[in-house]
């Protein structure tokens, strides 16, 4: 039953031979848990085609953030390194206690 289940998302994509078709086909006529499996497949593929089709704008200032962030975080990371540095494992264990790094 196992690889019937495996097959079921091809099924639902319509990317199964004839011969795989009708197997997954004959243990869903038998199987209730198999038939609840395929809905769940067919629910997803509905949304995720939904999903696809939606246009998603990201917004203006995104690139700039990220480059904000990374920018960021590598000072910080430098700041923390010297920090370590400079004060030993006590530096660190503060560095490693406040998540600079």
């Amino acid at each position: 039953m196992d690889d019937i289940r495996d097959l079921i998302p091809a099924y639902v994509a319509g990317e199964l031979s004839g011969e795989e078709r009708r197997r997954v086909e004959a243990a869903l006529e038998g199987s209730p848990r198999l038939r609840e499996e395929l809905r769940r497949y067919e629910r997803l593929f509905v949304l995720l085609a939904a999903a696809a089709a939606e246009e998603v704008e990201a917004p203006r200032d995104l690139e700039s953030r990220v480059a904000m962030q990374v920018a960021l975080r590598t000072y910080v990371r430098a700041a923390a390194d010297i920090a370590g540095d400079l004060l030993g494992a006590y530096g660190r264990a503060i560095v490693y206690y406040l998540r600079l790094v």
